[in-house]
């Protein structure tokens, strides 16, 4: 970093306390440091917290120098483990620390290997550090940095240890304890979690504070940590600025935190555009500002598609939880040689909240969201809602296969049932004193009435006593079931057709539900009647010919704030072009008609979940490139023009 750039500075231009997060001998020349305001942000301490995501909190940090100049500011991501019991209905697992951790670490992986710039390698992701005991000032000067000690206290990992006095082993449950490895008197641990089981060897974690010259405690839990280089810059705030608004950011928890750099620059020159520092035709005519804005919308969309594919390519399990918020945008000091908005790169910084159902004998993943699932626009309708009851099952065949006994036969439940032919059925026999768990595949394709399930389980290990007992024709009445839908990638392939909705149709003055329950309605509309791929633009044109609402509807009058009315934003794109993005957009939502790029929410291979983002993927690199080449096309393409335009006016 170039230290004439503006960007180092003190921390007490920011008003903030440095509190370094790991032992620092004399002579330690940098520093990672948890940023601590002076009056508590938060209830129970004053860490800036970013995000709080099933797994991990992320609170503001920074890189500091033997003099406590910010190099640079850091995300600081502390992992949690809140989640005790995952249960899904009649589904129920403990999740584990193995798992905990195992999942922790794929994820750090990923952005070591994907994205290295912006991953700061401490040695904390892999070995649990001991709390950090953060001390009160002491004297009439302002100390340099905090004055930190780590806890004699480190997380106990010893199962047998563990379950020698009693408590649950680490391994395989998701309770927590830390113990002091030196003491030499009765062993005594500390439960990091209020619902952690204890017994008269436990005590609170609030041992850690006990201390009056602690102010606070950096990982109480001593979960794992990473660092990662700290974006201010959202993607909703980021939309809002290319469309024209200034980035009003001055209430944000963040905006004192914005020194001189290329953020600064860009909230100074959002509220007063003047020159080409971030847009290159900032000035030009309405006409190359619209389709710059485009450009850069298009170019954020694949972005998006890019960090979606990567994730789900390496850890093989959706996100379920994408939206904007999912996303920061990163910009680099490009110079003021070259607009820095089309540098500017999408970055996932959200972690997906699926987690695969272990059912045995199904090619098939299944999976369920970790945490709660609020109400949100850009999730698909019914994530996570499955459907259950008591119903009668009857059974047409017992097949005895070599992975065990299937049984196929009906359910018939009391209500109706909306089934897709993914969708996993589990039920419950009442075979003696114990109810027979089963779960089986549905079949659709079978004609039966709308309260009827034809199914066919998966192979099951069964006792020569209980497969005597399942006779073909038998029923049994009152049997539980449930049905669960298969959540996969396609889930996010459908937010992600919510986000390019919100980037190339609407504002941050749109209505977004009304303008998505549109284009939905557009979408289904359109495929009703089957049509062939490379027919679907030609017949998504001649109906915009013919319903002047629905062209208006799919116009670029939202894309920037210029109070245009339709025609006049049609009049000013490069239509062919916007007209090819909207057939894309269009395809993006599973199910929606024989056009969607995956024809149901289970329409994808279980081994390759990332392959349902390739063709939009590539469809959108080359819209990019050929509108990049149409804002700026290269000096050869200039002279070509240009040869042909002279040959044509020496023959007039």
């Amino acid at each position: 970093m170039n230290p004439n750039d503006g960007s180092i500075h003190s921390h007490a231009a920011a008003g903030v306390t440095l509190a370094p997060i790991h032992s620092c001998k004399e002579g330690t020349v940098l520093r990672v440091c948890i940023v601590m305001t002076k009056e508590p942000v938060q209830v129970g301490n004053s860490f800036v917290l970013l995000r709080e995501l099933p797994g991990s909190r992320v609170y503001l940090g920074a890189i500091c120098d033997a003099d406590a100049r910010i190099q640079e500011w850091a995300e600081i991501w502390v992992q949690t483990n809140e989640m005790r019991e995952l249960a899904f209905s009649s589904y129920q697992e403990c999740l584990t620390n193995h798992m905990f951790d195992q999942r922790w670490r794929s994820e750090y992986e990923m952005y070591k290997a994907n994205l290295p710039e912006t991953v700061i390698v401490t040695g904390m992701e892999e070995k649990n550090p001991s709390p950090i005991l953060i001390k009160r000032p002491s004297g009439q000067t302002p100390p340099t940095f905090a004055e930190v000690a780590p806890a004699i206290w480190q997380l106990c990992k010893d199962d047998a240890l563990l379950e020698s006095f009693g408590l649950p082993p680490y391994s395989n449950s998701p309770f927590r304890f830390l113990e002091d490895a030196s003491a030499t008197s009765a062993k005594t641990f500390l439960a990091t979690a209020a619902d952690t089981p204890a017994n008269p060897h436990v005590q609170a974690i609030d041992r850690l504070k006990a201390d009056p010259d602690v102010q606070e405690v950096f990982n109480p839990h001593a979960g794992l940590v990473r660092v990662m280089r700290f974006s201010p810059l959202n993607l909703e705030d980021y939309l809002q600025i290319i469309e024209g608004r200034a980035w009003e950011e001055s209430g944000s928890r963040i905006a004192r935190f914005l020194q001189p750099d290329v953020y600064a620059e860009l909230r100074t020159w959002s509220a007063n555009r003047k020159g080409t520092a971030f847009l290159l035709h900032g000035l030009g005519s309405s006409s190359d500002r619209l389709n710059e804005v485009f450009f850069l919308k298009l170019s954020a969309l694949r972005n998006l598609f890019q960090e979606v594919k990567t994730y789900v390519k390496a850890q093989q399990v959706p996100l379920l939880n994408l939206s904007l918020s999912s996303f920061s945008v990163q910009l680099q000091n490009v110079g003021d040689q070259f607009p820095a908005l089309w540098a500017a790169k999408c970055a996932l910084v959200k972690p997906g909240q699926a987690h695969p159902l272990k059912i045995k004998a199904t090619e098939q993943k299944y999976f369920i969201r970790l945490g709660r699932i609020e109400p949100s626009p850009f999730l698909p309708e019914g994530l996570g809602a499955h459907s259950f009851g008591i119903g009668s099952v009857r059974l047409r065949n017992v097949l005895s296969e070599r992975n065990g006994t299937v049984l196929e036969g009906t359910l018939v439940a009391e209500d109706y049932l909306g089934l897709d032919p993914h969708d996993l059925l589990w039920f419950k026999l009442p075979i003696s004193e114990e109810r027979l768990e089963l779960y089986a595949h549905v079949y659709t394709s079978e004609a039966v009435g709308p309260k009827e399930a034809r199914f066919r389980t998966v192979p099951t290990n069964l006792s020569a006593a209980v497969v005597a007992r399942l006779k073909p024709g038998t029923s049994f009445a009152k049997s539980p079931y449930e049905v669960w839908p298969l959540l996969s990638s396609p889930c996010d392939l459908y937010s992600l057709g919510i986000a390019a909705i919100r980037i190339l149709l609407a504002n941050s003055r749109s209505n977004l539900p009304v303008v998505i329950d549109d284009i939905l309605g557009l979408a289904r509309h359109i495929g009703k009647d089957p049509v062939e791929e490379d027919k679907f633009l030609p017949k998504l044109k001649s109906l915009l010919e013919r319903e002047p609402k629905l062209l208006d509807l799919v116009s670029p009058h939202s894309m920037i704030e210029f109070d245009w009315k339709p025609e006049q934003a049609r009049s000013q794109i490069l239509m062919e072009i916007w007209l090819e993005a909207i057939a894309l957009l269009l395809r993006l939502f599973p199910g929606t008609g024989s056009q969607s790029y995956c024809k149901s929410f289970g329409d994808v291979s279980p081994l390759a979940l990332e392959t349902v983002f390739d063709r939009p993927l590539q469809e959108l690199e080359t819209l990019v490139l050929r509108l990049r080449s149409a804002l700026a096309p290269s000096l050869s393409t200039n002279e070509e023009i240009a040869s042909v335009l002279l040959q044509v006016l020496a023959n007039v």
